[in-house]
């Protein structure tokens, strides 16, 4: 998706931390959406056996979490 949008192919609604990451590597640049951007929800489904699996847990607390203001994980 990255290689179409850096070939001028395409076009992407993609966090802004990603772009941050690709930005300079693929002449990428980020474009709000609107005056405020867009919001978004993250759902998570997961079997209750792995709740306790160390990357697993940590990827929930991760999405939980709200981003600091002026974050680049927005």
């Amino acid at each position: 998706m990255l290689q179409m949008v850096a070939s001028g192919r395409s076009v992407a609604a993609l966090p802004k931390w990603l772009v941050a990451e690709y930005q300079r590597q693929m002449g990428i640049v980020p474009v709000r959406l609107g005056r405020h951007g867009i919001s978004k929800q993250i759902f998570l489904g997961l079997r209750v056996t792995d709740t306790e699996i160390d990357y697993v847990a940590a990827f929930v607390k991760l999405a939980r979490s709200k981003p600091q203001r002026g974050s680049s994980r927005a």
